[in-house]
C-alpha cells in the first residue's frame, strides 16, 4: 500500500535502510570535513550572553505550541540569542583524546552537521537581513543586510501571510558530507533527526521566554537556498522556525492563522 501511494518515501525508507550487504566501509577515518562552517570575510554582530529561563521543564513542555498570532513587536536581541544557544550553541569541550565540543543535541557520530541562519524581520539592534549562526563565537555572520521585503518569508514558506509578522525566522540547513562521509545514505536519517532536536529545543525555550514560535516544514526548497546563499546539492535547508512575540492569551485562537476564516492550509 505505501509502496504503491508514496512511492518516493518507500524509495528513501528503503535505500537508507542497513542491510549486512552494506555496512562494509563505514566509519572509513580517512575523510572529513570542516566542524563549523565559517564567513571569514563578513561582517559580525555579537550576541548577548544567553540567559537560563527560570521556567522549569514541566512547565514549558505545558507550554510550548505553535503559534501563528505574531504582534510584529520587535523581538530582543537577547532572547534571540538565547534561541540559538539553545538550539545549536556550544555548550562546554571534553577531552576525548582530542578537544570535543559539546551541543545541547545529540548528533550521530558528534558530527553535527547543521547550520543555522536567521532571516531578521524586526529585532532590536539587528539590521533586517539574513545571518548565518557561528556557534564557536556565539555571533552572528552577515549574509547579506538587505531589509527583507514584508510578505518576502510568507511566500517563501508556502503562502503564510502571518509569518510576516514573527520578529525572525530561523532556518536550519545540512552540510551533508559532514555526516554522509561516515554514514553514507544511512547518515540522511541522522541529519533529519538531528534537526527535529534543534526546533525542539528552540521551540521549548521560546515558551520559557514567553513568545510564540511555529515550527515550518513547508517552503519552496531552492527559493529559500537562494535567499540564504548556499548550495541546495550540498547544503541544503531542511527546516524553518519562526519566534516572536504574541499577545492572543487564548490557547486555541492562538494556534490559528488570524482572519476572517482562522483556515488552515495544507503544506
Amino acid at each position: 500500500m505505501v509502496r504503491a501511494k508514496y512511492p518516493a518515501a518507500w524509495t528513501y525508507h528503503r535505500t537508507t535502510s542497513r542491510w549486512p550487504h552494506n555496512m562494509h566501509g563505514l566509519n572509513d577515518p580517512t575523510y572529513e570535513t570542516a566542524p563549523f562552517k565559517e564567513y571569514l570575510r563578513s561582517r559580525t554582530v555579537a550576541l548577548p550572553e544567553p540567559a537560563t529561563p527560570a521556567a522549569t521543564l514541566a512547565e514549558v513542555l505545558a507550554a510550548r505550541q505553535s503559534s501563528r498570532r505574531f504582534t510584529g513587536e520587535a523581538l530582543p536581541l537577547a532572547a534571540l540569542s538565547t534561541v540559538l544557544h539553545a538550539g545549536y550553541g556550544v555548550i562546554g569541550s571534553v577531552d576525548l583524546g582530542s578537544e570535543f565540543l559539546e551541543r545541547p543535541v545529540p548528533s550521530g557520530g558528534g558530527l553535527y552537521p547543521l547550520e543555522l541562519y536567521v532571516l531578521a524581520q524586526a529585532v532590536d539592534g539587528l539590521d533586517g537581513g539574513v545571518y548565518h549562526y557561528a556557534p564557536l563565537g556565539h555571533l552572528l555572520e552577515v549574509v547579506h543586510d538587505h531589509p527583507l521585503p514584508s510578505l518576502l518569508t510568507s511566500e517563501l514558506f508556502l503562502g503564510q501571510p502571518y509569518l510576516a509578522h514573527a520578529g525572525a525566522l530561523v532556518v536550519v540547513t545540512a552540510v551533508l558530507e559532514r555526516s554522509l562521509w561516515k554514514y553514507e545514505d544511512r547518515g540522511y536519517r541522522y541529519v533529519l533527526l538531528e534537526a527535529g532536536h534543534v526546533a525542539q529545543n528552540m521551540s521549548l525555550v521560546a515558551a520559557a521566554l514567553g513568545l510564540g514560535c511555529l515550527n515550518l516544514g513547508g517552503f519552496f526548497d531552492a527559493d529559500v537556498a537562494a535567499l540564504l546563499r548556499v548550495d541546495p546539492d550540498e547544503e541544503p535547508p531542511l527546516y524553518g522556525f519562526a519566534v516572536g512575540a504574541t499577545d492572543e492569551p487564548d490557547r486555541a485562537l492562538r494556534r490559528t492563522p488570524p482572519g476572517p476564516d482562522g483556515a488552515f492550509r495544507r503544506f
